[in-house]
């Protein structure tokens, strides 16, 4: 079971600042925060967890949530294959955005924070791994999970794929319950890396 509230301490920790900063945002109003009885600060973790999203900052995996809906962004330039793609996205559970090209995927990523990234290769193409290229390429999105979605029987797309840098290859038709188990493995190898 996750903890609810952590120290002053720890949140300095996790926000990658020093303990009289986080001491000071909370005076501002910045981060919310309660006092013991002891009269000791104590921050929730959803408070924190927010505070991390609003700033986009990388979120520590203490303190990603379990059983919570994963941030999926999908690239795709078909408007059917883009609906069946959130359809089953959101059967899944998860968050979903999308977007056309890998240059729209690029400022998506920064704006919307994926946890992971669907292309489907069938519709973008080449697009896609040039996509995956510069992201495997920038410090910032190197770790990103990412996962090509391709049609049946496309052994071809798999291999390349594979050599491309994406962690994981599906083929379509997708099965919610199938992406909901790729994602979640996705995420927790990337947690325990």
């Amino acid at each position: 079971m996750s903890r609810r509230y952590y120290t002053t301490f720890e949140a300095s920790h996790f926000l990658g600042v020093s303990l009289p900063t986080v001491v000071n945002w909370i005076k501002a109003n910045r981060l919310k925060a309660h006092r013991t009885p002891g009269g000791h600060r104590r921050i929730a973790r959803d408070e924190l967890a927010a505070f991390i999203r609003r700033h986009g900052m990388p979120m520590p995996p203490e303190l990603a949530e379990e059983g919570a809906a994963a941030r999926v962004l999908v690239l795709v330039d078909h408007k059917g294959q883009a609906e069946q793609l959130i359809a089953v996205a959101r059967r899944a559970g998860f968050e979903v955005e999308t977007t056309q090209s890998g240059f729209a995927a690029g400022l998506a990523i920064g704006r919307f924070k994926p946890d992971i990234l669907l292309f489907d290769l069938a519709t973008v193409g080449d697009d896609a791994f040039k996509a995956i290229a510069e992201l495997r390429a920038n410090e910032g999105t190197t770790t990103l999970p990412a996962i090509a979605i391709a049609g049946a029987r496309d052994d071809r797309a798999k291999r390349k794929s594979q050599s491309a840098g994406f962690n994981d290859f599906m083929q379509k038709p997708l099965d919610a319950d199938d992406l909901q188990r790729r994602v979640d493995e996705a995420l927790r190898a990337l947690r325990t890396a």
